[in-house]
């Protein structure tokens, strides 16, 4: 999506390329269907050097291969946009931070949710209404989407948290700026595909529910302020607004203005071009983001490992909550075709339903890195 939405922005004289390290095959034949085969190289080959100094970087391959990406782009010299999350640790995205800035380069966060005016329509009513007392988050996806016009897909390797929470702490910072965002308590449901994360926004608590392979697509947020409730649900953009009893359209401009995505971008390419800053790029937003995932990891390992645990000695099917803890495990170094990380999961299985199953269950408890074990384990 964002290169088909950069190829409505940009001049067709400006070369796009586009480096897939595990997906090169399937982006070429993306290109070749739209008709942009004159326009965008695709390529699997990391590339080593540049012969042409780029004009900009925009990271938006798995999370775990940001960190490398974003080094590359920022020794060839080029400003970077990176998808959420910025890297999978804090500690990995302050040092890229930190090298961007004392090299002068530019370094943007891609949050979307901060270009749509429904959102910025949202916070201005709620602004507007004082104090907040609290917000509540609903975000969940089905099993299988489309989404204009492709199938939806998640980083299988990725927790839920991790995928979602910049999104999320990004708009909840629309509504209260500058306060301190913590996790507090995660409960964890559904072997990690359903997760309850109790944050605090400085002294305002935010409950969010994150739900993945649910039965519908939601997305919607409830503020109670001193003198009403407020709630946005753009499930289906730009969504509607409820202010008390009233009900607004999320957007008015939706059908004849610039999208979320087109207005990040324009923004971005404005900025690597030596234009003025948008505030919202701001590496900052992401950085705080990844400080919570980190808390909220912590929690995440201490619940996942005895609920995994007691799963394995107790059920001798693979459920559907099983699958999912275990395919997120086997699949955090790298996404697996669907054959292969069942033959994975059947191993797993398979030790933990024989003659040594008490042993290795007392192996994963006492482990450092269970996870390790797992992986091991389904070779």
């Amino acid at each position: 999506m964002l290169t088909e939405v950069l190829c409505g922005l940009v001049s067709p004289s400006v070369g796009i390329s586009v480096y897939s390290l595990h997906n090169a095959d399937s982006m070429s034949a993306w290109v070749s269907e739209r008709g942009f085969g004159q326009r965008i190289h695709v390529s699997s080959d990391w590339p080593q050097f540049l012969s042409v100094k780029p004009g900009a970087v925009i990271v938006a391959n798995a999370a775990r291969d940001h960190e490398s990406a974003i080094e590359w782009a920022l020794s060839a010299d080029a400003p970077v946009l990176v998808e959420k999350p910025i890297t999978l640790t804090a500690a990995a995205s302050q040092r890229l931070a930190y090298m961007a800035q004392s090299q002068n380069k530019r370094l943007a966060a891609a949050h979307i949710f901060l270009f749509a005016r429904y959102l910025e329509n949202f916070s201005k009513l709620v602004t507007e209404a004082g104090s907040i007392r609290f917000i509540r988050v609903h975000w969940m996806d089905p099993q299988f989407e489309s989404r204009y016009g492709e199938q939806k897909q998640y980083d299988p390797g990725l927790p839920v948290f991790a995928d979602w929470l910049p999104h999320v702490l990004s708009i909840v910072g629309t509504l209260v700026p500058n306060l301190p965002q913590r996790c507090e308590k995660l409960e964890f449901l559904r072997g990690g595909a359903h997760l309850v994360l109790e944050l605090m926004l400085g002294d305002i608590p935010c409950s969010v529910q994150l739900v993945r392979n649910g039965n519908r697509r939601q997305r919607i947020i409830e503020v109670s302020t001193e003198q009403k409730m407020f709630q946005i649900d753009f499930s289906k953009e730009p969504g509607t607004i409820i202010s008390g009893s009233t009900v607004i359209d999320g957007d008015p401009d939706w059908e004849g203005k610039k999208r979320p995505v087109a207005r990040m971008l324009t923004s971005f390419l404005k900025w690597a071009a030596g234009g003025k800053f948008d505030s919202r790029l701001d590496i900052e937003i992401g950085l705080r983001a990844n400080q919570v995932i980190d808390q909220a990891l912590c929690m995440y390992r201490s619940s996942l490992i005895p609920w995994l645990i007691a799963k394995l000695a107790s059920q001798k099917q693979v459920d559907e909550d099983l699958r999912y803890a275990l395919g997120e495990i086997l699949q955090s170094e790298g996404s697996l075709p669907e054959i292969a990380i069942e033959q994975k999961i059947k191993r797993v299985r398979q030790q933990f339903s024989g003659t040594d199953a008490t042993n290795w269950l007392r192996v994963l408890a006492a482990a450092q890195e269970p996870t390790m074990i797992l992986r091991s384990i389904a070779m």
